[in-house]
Order: structure tokens, then sequence, then C-alpha cells
């Protein structure tokens, strides 16, 4: 609170009026009395926050940014050839597929009438093509998915940055009581918290540079929604992980860096900061100990006031009281312990970078097979096994849903029925949800062999087609040589597949154990640092305490002196009042005689 109003002169006329209260009412006896039997714990901190965002993030995308503004300027299309047979009338343009097609298709020709020469044969329909652009390739869907990836990836930035993108001053204020009176018991929590932003500093002012470059960065990619390529991307769909290595993907810069760009997303899911943190313990006067005390009378007699049980014809009885120190709670290890956990936003279960991985470890697998079985279609089938069997064990292992019954248990005579049947029964649903996943799977895997069937089908027809106007001989001959060609070229890239993947495998090996020595030797100078760390907080601590046993001591043989002299002092006094009283006796004595 910047400004104080006229706050000084309210509090001043509350303390007071609440000291008149005291002093002529009974009723705050009772109340510290309890409060000075029972626990009063207080607690003052100020935090001082600050949050240094990365910017690794929003450097990759803008330097991959061009490429994409590149594509959408000037996108590719595809040449969409449809064939149809229409009347001789509207065909325009004809072609040698229109002459085979009208030569295999005799029912197209119009023969000659009765006593017209044969010359006059004329077609009634022909097969013409009609062509046009086609802009919905893979690599164009691809480039829309990505930028509609990049406006979500970056918005969700942006909105993490506007919330904390300034420094936060946090003070709390912490008063813990708990008292008896009579036969009950009370507690008293008062919980104050002022959060204040603070906007001055060099993290703050790069913070908001960041914040600036990622709207601007969203600014930019929200125009890219709105040009013309993503408008006529608009009825196409989505295209979904994983992502399909085309030529034009893998031979032009603009859509392999579109790519390497889809990695780094799949990678980057989170958004990491540096947490600076400062806390301070402020200390307690004696006035304002006084003060907070008062707080919490206040608070105890409101609840007692509006108590529906309260007895109204209750009187109180006049009783003095003794003040009790609030204990002060010291700042703890785990209050100054700084673990900050970067924010996690987009979800990796799966990615392309993941998905490259298992990829990597299956195609391992069928390699291995390769080495051992003659045929390819044995090698996949038991590559395929092994992953549905790693899938099985995985759901048998965690939720313990196959498991043999335990020997130790048909030892024990005592059994629960109920917990039995609770365990069973969560076990069956488990059972019932792994079957429905696997039905849900084995119909797409219908849906997929259905499709692959209808579409072989289909080229089967063509190839059938084909056969029929081309020479049986040539085509048998060009089959033959194909074949022999894509073997020798399946053979000979599968030899040179293989070698790149021992010396990757041998390369990673030996990045594995250069990784394993470098972390274990940071491991113990970790340990070591934090050992020795340790140890000399114990020593300070135990020099500190030495130093309060001996003031407490010194502070005790101090007090114990001026007891004695106090006592001495009284005893002297007692011993002249006596003697006094007693020479007054014998002179009154005296005086008698």
């Amino acid at each position: 609170m910047k400004n104080s109003y006229d706050l000084d002169l309210f509090y001043t006329m509350l303390i007071s009026r609440l000291d008149e209260l005291e002093e002529d009412t009974d009723f705050p006896v009772y109340f510290y009395q309890g409060l000075y039997d029972g626990s009063n714990k207080l607690k003052h901190v100020e935090t001082t926050e600050t949050k240094k965002f990365d910017d690794y993030w929003i450097h990759a995308i803008e330097s991959y940014y061009p490429y994409i503004d590149k594509i959408v300027r000037n996108y590719k299309s595809a040449l969409r050839v449809e064939e149809e047979v229409v009347i001789v009338e509207k065909a325009k343009k004809t072609t040698s597929r229109t002459v085979r097609h009208l030569a295999a298709n005799t029912q197209n020709l119009k023969l000659p009438e009765k006593g017209e020469p044969m010359t006059s044969v004329m077609p009634k329909r022909l097969l013409v093509e009609y062509s046009e652009d086609e802009y919905g390739i893979y690599e164009n869907r691809f480039v829309a998915t990505l930028i509609h990836r990049l406006v979500d990836f970056v918005s969700r930035r942006v909105q993490i940055l506007e919330e904390d993108v300034n420094s936060k001053k946090v003070k709390e204020l912490n008063n813990t009581i708990q008292f008896e009176i009579e036969a009950s018991s009370y507690e008293i929590n008062i919980d104050l918290k002022e959060v204040e932003t603070i906007k001055d500093g060099k993290v703050e002012e790069n913070n908001r540079q960041l914040l600036y470059r990622a709207q601007e960065l969203h600014k930019k990619l929200a125009n890219a929604l709105n040009t013309e390529f993503m408008k006529t991307m608009r009825s196409y769909k989505r295209v979904r992980a994983p992502i399909m290595k085309t030529q034009i993907i893998l031979k032009n810069t603009n859509y392999r860096n579109c790519f390497l760009l889809w990695q780094y997303l799949d990678q980057y899911n989170s958004l990491g900061f540096e947490l600076l943190k400062d806390v301070k313990q402020k200390r307690f006067n004696e006035t304002y100990r006084k003060h907070l005390s008062q707080n919490a009378l206040f608070a105890f007699s409101t609840m007692m006031f509006h108590d529906k049980i309260k007895q109204k014809d209750q009187k109180l009885l006049t009783k003095s009281y003794k003040v009790k120190k609030a204990e002060e709670l010291k700042l703890t290890a785990d209050d100054l312990k700084i673990d900050p956990q970067a924010y996690t936003i987009e979800d990796t279960m799966m990615n392309q970078y993941y998905l490259n991985k298992t990829k990597q470890m299956f195609k391992k697998t069928i390699d291995q097979y390769m080495q051992t079985e003659p045929k390819y279609e044995v090698a996949l089938k038991k590559a395929l096994k092994d992953t549905i069997e790693i899938t099985n064990s995985l759901y048998a292992s965690y939720f313990e849903i196959n498991q043999d019954e335990d020997v130790f248990d048909r030892l024990v005579q005592e059994v629960n029925p109920k917990e039995d049947l609770e365990s069973a029964d969560e076990k069956f649903k488990i059972a019932s949800i792994v079957r429905q996943l696997k039905e849900s799977d084995y119909k797409k895997a219908i849906a997929l062999e259905k499709k692959w069937y209808n579409t072989t089908l289909k080229y089967q027809k063509r190839f059938f087609k084909s056969v029929k106007l081309d020479s049986d001989t040539n085509l048998k001959k060009e089959a033959k040589r194909v074949q022999e060609a894509n073997d020798a070229y399946t053979k000979l890239e599968r030899a040179e597949l293989l070698d790149e993947q021992k010396l990757q495998v041998a390369k990673d090996n030996q990045m594995l154990l250069d990784l394993k020595s470098k972390y274990r030797e940071r491991y113990k100078k970790e340990a070591k640092r934090i050992a020795d760390m340790q140890k000399r907080k114990a020593e300070r601590e135990l020099e500190r305490l030495r130093k309060k046993r001996e003031a407490a001591k010194e502070k005790l043989r101090l007090s114990k002196e001026r007891q004695k002299e106090k006592q001495r002092i009284y005893i002297e006094k007692q011993k002249a009042k006596i003697k006094a009283s007693h020479d007054k006796a014998m002179a009154a004595l005296k005086k008698g005689k």
C-alpha cells in the first residue's frame, strides 16, 4: 500500500480505545490468562521472487520462420488429371490414351448404316482428360499443420510470460494461537498476505523484451493464418505424426527446415526459467506483539459474542493475569529452498521425436531377426510379436492382472472375503479396459487391411487393362528386369544400411560411456561440495549454540548474584528491624521497673 491515507490517525485511535476497554472490563483478563497458558507463535516473512525465462525457443522459431514465409508466399502444387468418357461433341482435346481406350472399347464406335461405306465409322464417346492444379499435396498440408501448431505453441508461452514477466514481493504475516478457557479449547490462525509487483530491474527488462518478441512473433503467425495459402488449405485435412519424409521434404531447403522445426517442437515441450529468490524475516518488538494479541482478542470476542449458545446472564469474575511473549518462528531450510520447475505445456505422449526413437528400436529388432531368418515376412512377424508382448507384459506387471496365486496365500488360513472381492473386481475392470482398447486397435487394423485390399484390387484392374493393350512378351520381360533390378537394389541398400547401423551403434555406445564417466565425476564433486557445506553449517551452528549456552550461563550467574545480594540486604534489614524492636522493648521494660 503506497498511500497511507489517514492510517496513522485511525490506528492510534483504535489502539487507545482497546487499551481503555482492557482496563475497564474483565473479559480480556480471561483471554490473556488463556493466552499465557497456551501457545502463541508469530512469523513475518518478506519474499522477493524473480523468474528469468530462457529465450532459446524464440531464437529457434525466429531463425526458421523465414523458410515458412517463403513457402506461404510461393507454395507448390501438383497437376491432378481426371479421366471421363463423354460424347464426342464435348471432347475438346484427345491424347494417345484416348486412342488406346477407343481401340479397347469398340462399343463407343458408331457403326455405318446400311448402304454407307465402312470408312464412315465415327466415335460416339471418347475418353478425355481434365487437368487442374492440386494444392492439397502432403507437403503443403504439413506446413499448414506446422503453422497451426506454432500459433498454439507461441500463444501458450505468451500467456505465461504475461503473468510472470515482473518480479513479485510477497509479505506474509502468520499468528497461530492455541489456548484453553475452562473446558473448551480454541485455535486462532491469522494469515495476512500482501503481493506487490516490481517492474523495475534488469531481469524484468529482459523478460519484457522476451515478451515483446514473443508477441511480435505471435502477430506474424496470426497474419500467416490469414494468407491465401492458409485460406486454400482450410478445406484439407491436417497431417499427424509420423511425418512422411517425401522427396520434397528431404530435398527442398524450405520444407526440410520446416521438418527440422517440427522435430524441435516435439522435443521442446516446456518453458524453463531461473528462479531468483530473496527471503527476509522481520522481527517483532513489544508494541507489535501487544497489538497482535489485541487483534486476536478482538477476533475471539467477536466469535464468542455471536455464538448462539452464549449465556447472556453469565457473570465474569475479576482476575489478574500474566503477560507471556509470543514465540517468534525462525526461518528454516525448507523456507529458503529454491527448486523451480519448468512449465510443462505441450503433451509429449506421441510426437515425431519419440516416434523416431521407437522406429529405430523396431528397425533394430527386425535387422536382428533378418540375420537368422531367410524371409523378411518371418522376421517382421517375430518383431511385431515381440512389440505386442512388451505391451502385454507392461499391462500385466503394472496392474498385476495376470499374476499367479502366491503360495504363501494358500498357507495362510485366515482370509478376508471383502478384500479379495474388491481386488478381483478392480482387476476385472482393468482387464475389461485393456480388452476394449485391444478391440478398438483390432478394428483399426481390420480397417487398414481392408483399405489396402481395396487399393490392391484397384491397381490390379488397372494392371489387367494395361496388359490387354500392351504386348504380353514385352511386359513379362520388362517386369522381370524391373524385379531383378529392384532385388539387387534392395539387397545393396540393406547391406549399406546394416553397416551404417553397426557404426552408429558403436558411436552411441561410446557416447553413453563418455556421458556416464562425465556424470559420475560431476556427482562426486557435487556430493563433496554438499558435504563440505553441511559440515561448515554444522560447525557454525555448534559455535552459535556454544555462545548461546555460555551467555545463558553468564546471565544465570548474574541473576543468582543479584538474588543473593537482594536476600542479604533483606536479611540485614530484618535484623535491624528486629534489633530496633528488641531495644524498644527493653527500654519499655526498664521504664516499667
